[in-house]
């Protein structure tokens, strides 16, 4: 998939791995309180800029334990990962919220996130946006989509020159690499894993390349590898439109949503129409109907264990209507940060094949979701890779996983953002696997039922696997 380890450096991971918890191994990580009194732990692991490169230069890793409160009885180390590509779970962590998301398992683990490089404290990449504001993400015509392409490889050569090799080690496999690098400087024999979104893709890549050191692992919010980038944005497409819907219906008959009692499907459609002719006022610039739908992305998934529901986008709906644009302005994600674009390129590259292809996916995804379209982050990652100057160092393929104890994977039934067709297709994949969708709304299973909250924290604290219709 990525630039393979050397067999020399290998060795040396695993042998690191090797060493009694307590000694040299966790020599590479120097721990102190976060802030005066916390009780997150905050240290900075140096790691190869390229792994291929084991006495070369070095890359920073921002790394933030949050220690059991049962050190007596604890299990082991849980890696976290928020997603992305390119969330900094270190940072997470650092601002006190891993209790918010894995608060039932301070007991029994360790909890431990980091910043992937690239983002956040570790080593950063920022050359700004890759889709700059006024470059086309729907291009209608060549010249259109030729100003897509050009603005993607301006950023990329741009981020070339100010990064060099970094810009080159930011793959998926690098980033696995760095975390069984956290793990031997943990002094872990074996982690836990817990992937959410992007995550996913990560926990994934890591049981792949070290199923020895898997302990318990769940993978949520499923990034399938093996679907291509037609299908992988067409998938998304259709799941964006069927939870649009879902949302009509809501305000349909909750009298929560503004917009209760009014005909939501008609009122979106005509006032992104007239957005599209005569773009709405925000504090971030013009919003057109381009913008409006761009937005989807994110004010439609649900997120119900941090309160983010509908209200939210029927709000932004509702302004919208009376012309202002700034619920719409300030979601737009046409313009992603450069390590989210860089990772994408790498890992889920587009593979546009010039302005016929493109125009001929946007035309698909009308089909099979008339309101939401190409507006999905499938699309938005291959329209920012359009142009990118360094080749995917994986292009999509299967991610087969052997010798690895039971990997839990999840998802809601009706995720817009990773539907549930890329769980099914994962399970097929890792051998020993155990599927588990939750009914409920929203991205990830564990954000969205409690449910399947409480089945999850039994699998990390007790190791049973949920029964197939647990949260149905």
């Amino acid at each position: 998939m990525w630039k393979q380890l050397s067999g020399v450096l290998g060795t040396g991971v695993l042998l690191a791995g090797l060493v009694p918890a307590g000694t040299a191994a966790a020599a590479g990580l120097t721990w102190k309180e976060c802030k005066p009194g916390a009780v997150e732990q905050c240290a900075t692991l140096k790691v190869p800029l390229n792994w291929a490169k084991p006495s070369g230069p070095t890359t920073n890793i921002f790394v933030v334990r949050v220690p059991a409160k049962d050190q007596a009885h604890k299990r082991g180390s849980l890696v976290f990962n928020p997603g992305g590509p390119g969330g900094a779970g270190g940072s997470i962590f650092e601002a006190g919220l891993a209790d918010a998301f894995l608060g039932p398992l301070r007991d029994t683990y360790d909890l431990v996130s980091f910043d992937p490089r690239g983002t956040g404290a570790s080593s950063q990449l920022n050359c700004g946006p890759v889709l700059r504001p006024g470059v086309p993400v729907f291009p209608k015509t060549k010249a259109q989509y030729d100003a897509m392409v050009a603005s993607s490889r301006k950023t990329g050569e741009q981020c070339l020159k100010q990064h060099g090799e970094l810009m080159r080690n930011l793959d998926t496999r690098t980033a696995a690499r760095d975390i069984d690098a956290i793990r031997a400087a943990l002094g872990e024999r074996k982690i836990s894993f817990f992937g959410m979104s992007y995550g996913s893709f990560l926990g994934t890549i890591y049981a792949q390349m070290f199923p020895q050191r898997v302990d318990r692992m769940l993978l949520d919010g499923i990034v399938d590898h093996s679907q291509g980038s037609t299908r992988f944005m067409l998938e998304e497409a259709k799941s964006m439109e069927s939870e649009f819907n879902a949302f009509i219906d809501w305000c349909a008959s909750d009298a929560a949503c503004v917009l209760h009692g009014q005909d939501v499907g008609a009122l979106w459609d005509k006032t992104v129409a007239k957005a599209d002719k005569t773009p709405l006022t925000s504090p971030n610039g013009p919003v057109t109907g381009d913008v409006m739908r761009m937005a989807l992305p994110s004010l439609l998934p649900r997120l119900e264990a941090f309160g983010a529901d509908w209200t939210g986008l029927a709000g932004a709906l509702a302004a919208a209507a009376k012309g202002d644009g700034s619920g719409f302005g300030t979601s737009y994600i046409g313009y992603p940060e450069t390590a989210y674009a860089a990772v994408s390129c790498m890992d889920l590259p587009g593979e546009l094949r010039g302005y016929a292809d493109a125009r001929a996916r946007m035309a698909l995804a009308k089909a099979v979701a008339p309101r939401v379209g190409a507006a999905v982050e499938g699309w938005v990652m291959a329209a920012a890779c359009s142009g990118w100057p360094i080749p995917p160092s994986n292009p999509w393929q299967r991610t087969p996983v052997h010798g690895v104890p039971p990997i839990l994977i999840a998802s809601s039934s009706n995720d817009p953002s990773t539907p549930v067709s890329g769980a099914r297709g994962l399970a097929r994949q890792i051998d020993n696997s155990h599927l588990f969708i939750a009914q409920a709304h929203g991205h990830t299973a564990y954000l969205n039922s409690e449910c399947a909250r409480t089945n999850i924290t039994a699998y990390f604290l007790k190791g049973t696997l949920p029964a197939k219709n647990a949260c149905r």
